[in-house]
C-alpha cells in the first residue's frame, strides 16, 4: 500500500508543480493555494518536512493573495522535491524491490 502512495505522489506531484507554475504565470492565487497545500499535505505524509514547509509557505502567500516573491519559492519547492524523489525512490525499492512489481 505504502509503494503505491509513493507511486501516486511520484505521479502526481511533477503535475502539480506544472499547475503551480502555469498558475503563478495567470496571477491565480487561488489554484497556487491549493495546490501548496495539496503538496505540503503530501510531503508530511512522507516524512518530507523542508518540501512540506517551503509549500506551508507558498500556501499562506498564496491565501493571502500574495504572489510577489513565489517563483523562487516555487524554484526552491521544485529543487526539494527532486531531492526527496531520490529518497522515497529508494523507500520504494525497499518496499518492493526492482523485478518484484
Amino acid at each position: 500500500f505504502v509503494a503505491e502512495l509513493l507511486d501516486e505522489f511520484a505521479a502526481d506531484a511533477p503535475k502539480m508543480l506544472g499547475e503551480t507554475r502555469e498558475a503563478l504565470v495567470s496571477g491565480d492565487a487561488e489554484v497556487v493555494r491549493r495546490a501548496a497545500h495539496t503538496l505540503k499535505s503530501n510531503a508530511s505524509t512522507f516524512g518530507a518536512a523542508g518540501l512540506s514547509l517551503l509549500c506551508a509557505e507558498l500556501e499562506a502567500s498564496a491565501k493571502a493573495g500574495v504572489l510577489e516573491g513565489s517563483a523562487e519559492l516555487l524554484a526552491q519547492i521544485e529543487s526539494e522535491y527532486e531531492s526527496v524523489t531520490g529518497e522515497l525512490r529508494s523507500a520504494r525499492e525497499r518496499l518492493v524491490p526492482t523485478g518484484a512489481n
